[in-house]
């Protein structure tokens, strides 16, 4: 079976820290890393013909190069410079190396607002810390990526009538991919949907033939990362590159 595999950039990179350690959060080469080894993951499972891998599709947006100030400090900062531009212009470069991995970037509109990180409204909302706590760094721009969403269309739309794949896995958990997951079974396709770990709405089973996550849950992060780190892993969890 041939297999094409779909990544949600922000949604991936969203999840990875939700899950993994903060140690990892800006490591270009192992978010890399994770992106390649738990999409091919996927071509191996317990009691299952073994997958062949058409290619993994990653989706991101380009690193913002606006200069903008900061919502606490109020310093004028160029985006691109700062911790985030420069880890994901890393990591992009990273993903690029990877072999059958083709890195496709969307649109994004300016940034003029600022929100609060996930992290820092747990601790806000739990009385952890207060409002006066919060740093420049708890914030992150309030912009939201355009053309992902056209471009993940596209390619399935591709894949599903050139059959192309007998396969599809997407990595996302957003529920706008439905109609182009509809037109892949209708072809023939099967559709897998790794949302990783997280909670997903009642009715996308009705898009899809299959729901499966290969990140590990929070609580077994830790291990997974000793592994990647020692190689010391089983190919239905994290195959090698």
């Amino acid at each position: 079976m041939l297999t094409a595999i779909l990544v949600d950039g922000p949604f991936f990179i969203r999840r990875i820290r939700q899950i993994f350690p903060s140690s990892v959060h800006h490591d270009a080469k192992v978010m890399a890393d994770l992106v390649w080894r738990l999409s091919a993951a996927h071509l191996f499972e317990r009691n299952q013909p073994k997958r062949h891998l058409f290619r993994i599709f990653f989706y991101d947006t380009p690193v913002f190069t606006q200069r903008v100030t900061l919502p606490v400090s109020k310093q004028s900062i160029d985006l691109s410079k700062s911790k985030e531009g420069q880890f994901r212009v890393a990591f992009q470069r990273q993903l690029q190396r990877k072999r059958k991995l083709a890195v496709k970037l969307g649109e994004a509109r300016e940034a003029d607002t600022w929100k609060l990180n996930e992290d820092a409204m747990a601790d806000l909302l739990g009385k952890r810390i207060s409002v006066d706590d919060l740093a420049d760094e708890d914030f992150t721009p309030d912009s939201y990526p355009k053309g992902i969403e056209l471009r993940m269309g596209v390619d399935l739309a591709t894949l599903a009538y050139k059959r192309q794949v007998q396969q599809v896995v997407l990595l996302t958990g957003d529920g706008a991919f439905s109609s182009a997951a509809e037109l892949l079974r209708h072809e023939g396709v099967d559709v897998v949907l790794d949302p990783m770990w997280q909670n997903i709405s009642e009715d996308l089973f009705s898009y899809i033939d299959g729901l499966r996550s290969t990140c590990p849950p929070p609580d077994r992060a830790a291990d997974f990362l000793a592994r990647i780190g020692s190689d010391n892993y089983d190919h239905d969890d994290l195959p090698a590159e």
